[in-house]
């Protein structure tokens, strides 16, 4: 178990075999707190720095061996230009110490700060989540791996922060890091799991499993509750599997609750697209598809970990995509709960059938203040924004900006893209009053945003396209290759300094 814990005594009674130390490129040299370790270095600092061409740069390092073993190994660690130092340069600076770490096998280390550093925001967020960073560096899906323990560096248990005169609010800061990394991690590993194990069934286990820890109210509508509830979107992409599909209602009420928030997570654990069958290649990364839901469930358990004073409804619909004889097929119309229909003129578009289930049900059924959902669902998203930022999109000004504002905090940026009615007309359906794509590839993305948008009557509502953010993102020290967790940190962090604060302010 990773733990941080929090040294602020005397540093001449320091005990730790591995230090790190930050150096920003214009203030080379020890914290003047630290100074007193350079007489026992050999070659000198300034020496070793010039020696090694050590510029301080971004995540670079330097280690230095003192002449006597009761001084520690120095990792000068670069954190780049003071001008630039941010949140994601903290995230990925703390996140290396972890990386540098693991190379050279040392499962215990120590971090040195102080207040004379420059913090980019204030402290709460600064330690939140330069914390979770370093527990996110530790990630690796390593059980179905045997006689490869060694690969990945030794695992990390424990690291000390050195920060002399550290505020009393400090502990409770790491405390929030630790539970968010880990957290991100644990949707992280649901994502890895393969979809003959991580089945729709199985993913309703693992909510049954959380429900009591957290007191959640929990309601799951299997195959023949969905039938009478009239849920035939979710049915109708689940036909052509042989595993059952399901809604998953959690319900996280607080007594001191100000305020009712829903999140519905794409759940589809494999698609291959059904009978508009996706091609062959990376249709391995179908299990990815449901990022959304994980992501969902993340943000609802670091909501009652926090004990957030939020009312949380999250609508989880859990299918599997495959082609059969009972699948539905391209000219198929089906009758959603809303009770619109919808024409389907490519199976492959069935994130969005499901998505419009769960959102009437929780619009209809909850009345949420605000509705958020979390999708991987269409590749015109890559397409425009790359694996950089998610695609936001909503009718009300002020929601983009909160979640746009989140996303700068949590690092899980957001951009937002229009929903100009004249789009509306892509989705026009001959037969049915709605098609499922648009009449084109043009603005695909745009399309299957104002196709959700069609099954909200009352709520604030913001879609979140993650298809580019759920994996492939580019590597940091924090985030490695496969699936990043996205979209728990930004929910997180909406929930708890934006929607709250908002909250607050109309009192």
């Amino acid at each position: 178990m990773f733990d941080i814990r929090i040294f602020s005594d005397d540093l001449s009674r320091l005990k730790t075999s591995l230090l790190f130390v930050p150096v920003f490129q214009d203030q080379l040299g020890l914290p003047e707190s630290l100074q007193f370790l350079e007489a026992a270095l050999e070659p000198g600092l300034e020496v070793a720095m010039d020696r090694a061409n050590f510029q301080g740069k971004l995540e670079e390092s330097l280690i230095l061996f003192p002449r006597t073993d009761q001084v520690p190994v120095l990792v000068l660690l670069g954190a780049g230009k003071v001008v630039e130092w941010d949140i994601e340069h903290a995230r990925r600076w703390f996140g290396a110490t972890v990386k540098v770490a693991q190379e050279r096998r040392q499962p215990e280390f120590s971090v040195f700060w102080e207040k004379g550093l420059p913090l980019p925001k204030d402290s709460e967020i600064f330690f939140t989540e330069s914390a979770a960073a370093m527990v996110m560096a530790t990630y690796r899906m390593k059980e179905f791996q045997h006689g490869r323990q060694g690969e990945n560096g030794v695992e990390i248990t424990h690291v000390e922060l050195i920060w002399p005169d550290a505020p009393a609010e400090l502990e409770r800061y790491l405390s929030e890091g630790l539970a968010l990394g880990r957290t991100v991690n644990q949707v992280r590993h649901l994502a890895d799991l393969p979809p003959n194990v991580l089945t729709p069934g199985r993913f309703v286990e693992e909510v049954r499993n959380l429900a009591p820890q957290y007191g959640w109210k929990l309601r799951v509508l299997d195959r023949d509750e969905l039938e009478a509830e009239g849920l035939n979107c979710i049915l109708a992409v689940a036909s052509g599997s042989a595993n059952d599909p399901y809604l998953v209602l959690i319900e996280h009420n607080p007594a001191d609750a100000r305020g009712t928030v829903g999140l519905v997570g794409k759940g589809v654990t494999f698609d291959s697209g059904g009978i508009s069958i996706k091609p062959s290649k990376d249709m391995d990364k179908m299990k990815y598809d449901m990022c959304g839901a994980a992501a969902v469930l993340g943000a609802m358990e670091m909501a009652a970990q926090a004990e957030l004073p939020v009312k949380l409804v999250a609508a989880i619909p859990l299918v599997e995509n495959l082609p059969s004889h009972r699948a539905m097929r391209p000219s198929d119309i089906i009758r959603s709960y809303s009770g619109q229909t919808v024409e389907i003129l490519n199976t492959d578009a069935e994130g969005r059938l499901i998505l419009a289930d769960a959102l009437s049900y929780l619009d209809k059924n909850f009345s949420p203040d605000v509705l958020i959902d979390l999708a991987t669902l269409t590749g015109a998203i890559v397409v425009a924004l790359g694996h950089l930022a998610a695609g936001l999109f909503s009718t009300d000004g002020g929601l983009i900006e909160q979640l746009e504002e989140a996303g700068n905090l949590s690092g899980e940026r957001v951009w937002s893209l229009p929903m100009w009615p004249e789009y509306e007309e892509m989705l026009k359906s001959r037969v049915a009053d709605v098609a499922n794509i648009g009449s084109s590839r043009a603005a695909g993305s745009i399309t299957a945003a104002l196709f959700l948008k069609k099954f909200v009557q009352q709520a604030r509502w913001a879609h979140i396209d993650i298809a580019g953010t759920a994996w492939e993102m580019p590597e940091r020290s924090y985030r490695g290759k496969g699936p990043s967790g996205f979209g728990v940190r930004l929910l997180y962090h909406w929930l708890k300094h934006i929607f709250l604060a908002a909250k607050e302010e109309s009192k």
